[in-house]
């Protein structure tokens, strides 16, 4: 019998999921969706977007279970190196189009996400529905944020393993949204 083949795509993964999986014990709700969203982007195909930034984040915020499945990507060519580039056209437009300091603050904080899954095959793994939210408010002023899809691995409703497993294919309703 053989395995159907399933297209390969590099995603972002940003530092809250690696923060929040947890070890192969732990029944933990979020953490375990976590893990399992990890585990199946090793398992299956999937490549992992890799850069300074990343990197920085990763090493800040990965819990044990994360180091140890980061460290298992790198030996199996998974990390995925993408361009570290800033793009001023979206840091001017979360300047311009944000409502408060404060939110603009942390747009800049996740800019790094954006960028990297433009450079890369534009999905976003983050359980951060605030900045989502703050992205998706900013399509209108910045016409490259309706090519990210933006999914949340501690969100069983989302079904990311399922995702993964059929391609992660582009779907209408993983796009960002206002």
């Amino acid at each position: 019998m053989s395995k159907k083949r399933v297209r390969r795509c590099c995603l972002v993964i940003d530092a809250s999921v690696a923060g929040a999986a947890g070890p192969l014990e732990s029944r933990h709700p979020e953490s375990a969706r976590c893990r399992d969203f990890l585990i199946a982007v090793r398992g299956i195909c999937h490549r992992m977007a890799w850069n300074e930034a990343l990197k920085r984040e990763w090493d800040a915020n990965q819990g044990a279970f994360a180091r140890q499945w980061r460290l298992t990507m790198v030996r199996l060519k998974k990390l995925q190196p993408v361009r570290e580039e800033s793009l001023e056209p979206l840091r001017q437009a979360i300047a311009e189009h944000s409502p408060d300091q404060g939110v603009i603050a942390k747009m800049l904080k996740d800019a790094h996400l954006i960028e990297a899954a433009l450079a890369a095959d534009k999905r976003i793994a983050s359980k951060d529905e605030n900045a989502r939210g703050h992205f998706g408010r900013l399509l209108a002023a910045y016409e490259p944020l309706r090519r990210i899809h933006w999914v949340n691995p501690a969100n069983e409703a989302e079904r990311v393993v399922e995702w993964l497993e059929a391609g992660a294919p582009l779907e209408r309703a993983r796009r960002l949204r206002p």
